[in-house]
């Protein structure tokens, strides 16, 4: 009898493939619901960092967004999402937030949820982690963060640098918050271009006492202009690549004297071209000679990430330096000297070979439009200055205002001896807004200067001339008498002398005793500030005829400055008009005469 054979039955084959996928979609849902959250994405860095962001503390009411709180925003939604919404600036200005001026944002991830806790662990890890080069905290320090509350705990870049409970009346459950040093609200910090932004520069000891301010009347000798420092390149600076900061003994000492055209004796005062170079807060700068008394008169003024020029006369302070300062933040600084004044208590011997007849006096002339250029985004112009409006033919330099017209796009402008080459260094930079400098510009081949733009956009520039430096044989120039310490004549915020200068008013007012008798014209330093609307002022000799030029340009709600040269009429008078600027506050400081 034949064994039996075992029979096996197998289960139809669509069963099986059910029974596949019933385990293989459970697995595949619980993988992606456990997969941990992204992290951004993270540049390759060098070693090179910043430092951890101090605390700086909510000053201001500036509700906009700031440039490194939006590119933050940006980062985490490209990595996260946009499910949870982000705040930035609001106007709580009653109390102390870095949302009052932009430079905070909240992150709205809740810590209660799995998901969200999830999300906000990832993204602190990155931020806090050490990088690959041993740099503790990383992307923090190159973001500009300054402190952070999440689920009742705050990091702090400075103190401790860690972890701590946090007992505000708001737990911060329900959201992270960051905020930004003025740095890191900047949007330049080495996350978004790679590059630390710079540190304090240092100076060396002054190894002279500080010089007298020469008072009396000084001959002037122009020459092109040349770059005498930069704190950006480091050029001129004692510990390369640094920033101006503000703080108590902060200051950056640029050498005039034996520097570049400018002899190592005999000068007694410079004239520069300075400009204030992407600050990290709107902010401004004073200036005068190192190792004296630097004058609280704002002598230029940017807003931040901004770039803005102005004209300086100042005087030579110990060991042939002179020194600036910055009220807010930190900022770089470009320096240009065009010029420098004879000292007359040289040796006439000296001053003799210093320049012939130690240099050219000036003259001042009623102020007036010489050209109207339009310039496409790219191009150059030249324009005769010398002989023009009542100057001298023989004329070395002409004291000139150039304004660039409101517009779109950004760009700077030069202006150079005609025949010379373009220097590193602009007279003005420009964004939208109308922009004026008044400058002094060296005459080159031909009587003439050139004037160059160089922008992202075509705009209109006007040339005013408001005097010249020419031969002292002729015509009986004067010589710059600077004042030993600049005097505030006219501030409308304080009642002195106006209390208002409206839209299309025009005003007289004195300097009284801040200028010799004999004075023919008068230097002053003009601030412009909480204007609501654009406008710009011009200033002439009481008694002339009204010129249609224009000596500073003001844009609302911005501080404004510039240098002015204006002709003294009777009384030692000089007249100002406004045209266009409600709301204005004026601010005139006289820094010295032509006499």
């Amino acid at each position: 009898m034949m064994p039996m054979s075992t029979r096996v039955l197998r289960p139809p084959v669509h069963l099986l493939l059910l029974a596949v996928l019933a385990t293989l979609i459970p697995l595949a849902m619980t993988s992606s619901a456990d997969a941990a959250p992204p992290k951004p994405n993270t540049p390759n860095f060098g070693k090179a960092i910043e430092s951890y962001a101090p605390y700086e503390e909510n000053t201001v009411c500036d509700v906009v967004n700031k440039p490194g709180a939006e590119k933050i925003a940006g980062l985490i939604r490209s990595t996260y999402g946009s499910d949870e919404a982000i705040g930035i600036a609001r106007n709580a200005c009653y109390t102390t937030s870095e949302h009052n001026d932009g430079r905070a944002l909240d992150w709205m991830v809740d810590a209660t949820t799995k998901a969200g806790k999830a999300k906000a662990d990832a993204f602190l890890s990155w931020l806090l982690a050490t990088d690959g080069n041993g740099n503790r905290h990383a992307m923090a320090r190159r973001l500009g963060i300054m402190y952070i509350i999440f689920n009742k705990r705050i990091w702090r870049a400075y103190g401790d640098r860690g972890w701590d409970s946090y007992s505000g009346v708001n737990p911060h459950t329900d959201h992270i918050h960051i905020s930004l040093s003025y740095d890191g609200s900047t949007g330049r910090t080495s996350f978004w271009n790679g590059k630390p932004l710079g540190t304090p520069c240092v100076n060396g000891s002054l190894t002279t006492s500080a010089r007298r301010v020469q008072t009396d009347p000084m001959r002037y000798v122009p020459v092109a202009p040349t770059r005498l420092a930069s704190t950006e390149s480091g050029a001129g600076m004692l510990s390369g690549p640094c920033r101006l900061f503000q703080s108590s003994g902060r200051r950056v000492d640029v050498q005039v004297t034996g520097t570049g055209p400018v002899p190592g004796r005999g000068v007694a005062a410079v004239a520069l071209n300075v400009a204030m170079r992407r600050p990290n807060w709107n902010a401004g700068l004073t200036a005068g000679p190192a190792g004296g008394e630097i004058p609280p008169v704002r002598r230029v003024s940017a807003g931040q990430n901004q770039i803005s020029s102005a004209s300086m006369q100042l005087p030579v302070g110990a060991d042939g330096k002179v020194s600036f300062f910055t009220d807010f933040g930190a900022t770089d600084l470009a320096v240009s000297v065009v010029g420098y004044y004879v000292d007359p208590d040289a040796p006439l011997s000296l001053r003799r070979k210093i320049a012939a007849d130690g240099g050219d006096q000036f003259d001042g002339v009623a102020p007036q439009r010489i050209a109207s250029l339009s310039f496409g985004p790219n191009g150059t112009s030249r324009v005769t200055v010398a002989g023009r409006a009542g100057t001298d033919p023989a004329s070395s330099s002409a004291v000139l205002s150039l304004t660039v017209t409101a517009g779109n796009g950004r760009g700077s402008l030069y202006a150079y001896p005609a025949g010379g080459n373009r220097p590193r260094i602009p007279v003005l930079t420009y964004g939208r807004g109308a922009t004026t400098v008044q400058t002094s510009v060296p005459v080159g081949r031909n009587a003439g200067v050139v004037i160059e733009n160089q922008g992202s956009n075509g705009r209109d520039i006007t040339l005013d001339i408001a005097g010249a430096y020419e031969p002292a044989t002729l015509n009986g120039g004067r010589g710059l008498a600077l004042r030993a310490t600049p005097k505030t004549v006219v501030d409308t915020g304080s009642d002195l002398q106006l209390s208002f200068l409206g839209d299309g008013s025009t005003k007289d007012f004195a300097v009284g005793d801040a200028v010799a008798r004999d004075a023919d014209s008068v230097l002053l330093q003009v601030t412009a500030r909480r204007a609501t609307t654009a406008g710009r002022l011009t200033f002439w000799r009481p008694g002339g005829s009204r010129p249609g030029t224009t000596d500073l340009s003001i844009t609302p709600g911005q501080t404004v400055t510039g240098t002015v040269v204006a002709g003294l009429g009777d009384e030692r008078k000089v007249r100002v008009l406004n045209s266009g600027a409600k709301g204005v506050d004026v601010r005139i400081t006289v820094l010295g005469s032509f006499r």
